[in-house]
């Protein structure tokens, strides 16, 4: 009785000591539960993955960091996709914190990103708010943290790894170019921007610039901020009507389109007045719809939340480096075309 009590213990010790050996390889076994390959995740209605992650469990535990402010639609879309990241990575022992900052104050973000090196993660993503992050994405390189930036590209040197997002001067190239044919290229127009401190604001601003400058029949009555703000886009975009009565045009370079758009249509302007955005949201869809909005150029908020945090994790398990850059094509909808390329929105 005592050998076969013996036998049994060993073939017990020995399936335990196998089923920790194909766990300890990366086998099917995560963090949360069984690995979902990469090739049976289910992308969110109308999304499109730009990136899968690698059918790895990682041996050691990965915390990645996922910073974006939320004070817009524009960064509620952001954190979408980090939270897709945050959900598909966890069974492939890796922590996503999404953080937050409530502005794009560059002091802010670098407070957030030096806590962040302090905490020990071992990357961080980030929207490229200013050239002043250079220092902190150094502090982050010397430590042996990754760092990856998403909208907005920095100036040389770039100390960070990758980049994903639309090009801001082109994305400001584009604008300017449907609200010149849109107003047939003559008339006054505004700008509203999100802040001029800003770099990747700045860099659509000056796109836009480009190109309505060149154009003698366009006149610029002014330029302001208001803070990724609806309701801020909303009063400028009010007195810049009461101002101008023969305003044309209205371009907003970054968050709170829908406000302009509510101020056109509140003033009873809506045939008279063409807004042009950027980012085709919940908040904004419907004004494209109805067609007070006549051109929104979307830059992929979810994939600029998510692709980063899924290249920062296959590296840090496969040590395989993402492209430097990667550009996002911009899709500019149009009432005659945004339900059908968003669909989800109506």
């Amino acid at each position: 009785m005592f050998r076969k009590i013996a036998a049994v213990l060993m073939v017990l010790l020995s399936l335990t000591f196998f089923a920790g050996a194909v766990f300890a390889a990366g086998g099917q076994q995560g963090a949360s539960g069984p690995m979902t390959p990469a090739a049976q995740i289910v992308p969110p209605a109308g999304k499109t993955l730009l990136s899968l992650p690698v059918d790895q469990v990682s041996p050691k535990r990965i915390k990645i960091a996922a910073i974006m402010v939320q004070n817009n639609p524009f960064g509620v879309a952001v954190l979408q996709g980090q939270n897709f990241a945050k959900k598909i990575l966890a069974d492939r022992n890796c922590v996503v914190d999404p953080l937050s900052v409530p502005d794009f104050d560059a002091q802010k973000w670098t407070s957030v990103i030096d806590n962040c090196i302090a905490s020990g993660y071992n990357a961080i993503c980030a929207f490229g708010v200013s050239d002043a992050l250079q220092p902190v994405i150094k502090r982050a390189a010397d430590a042996g943290i990754a760092v990856y930036l998403f909208n907005s590209q920095l100036s040389e040197p770039r100390l960070h790894v990758a980049f994903y997002g639309q090009g801001g001067v082109e994305g400001g190239r584009q604008c300017g170019e449907a609200l010149a044919k849109l107003v047939g290229n003559s008339g006054k127009y505004a700008i509203i921007t999100g802040d001029f401190a800003a770099i990747g604001h700045e860099q659509r601003r000056t796109g836009a610039r480009q190109v309505l400058d060149a154009i003698p029949g366009l006149r610029l009555v002014g330029e302001v901020m208001n803070n990724d703000k609806a309701e801020e886009a909303y009063n400028h975009a009010a007195n810049f009507i009461t101002a101008n009565p023969d305003l044309k045009a209205i371009y907003v370079t970054a968050g709170g389109p829908s406000g302009a758009a509510k101020a056109v249509e509140d003033a009873g302007m809506k045939d008279k007045i063409v807004v042009v955005c950027h980012d085709v949201l919940a908040e904004s869809a419907p004004y494209i719809g109805s067609g007070t909005i006549k051109a929104c150029l979307d830059q992929d908020p979810f994939n600029q939340g998510y692709q980063p945090v899924i290249d920062a994790f296959n590296q840090l398990v496969t040590g395989r480096k993402p492209p430097a850059e990667t550009f996002y094509k911009g899709v500019m909808a149009t009432p005659d075309n945004v339900k059908q390329l968003f669909p989800e929105l109506f």
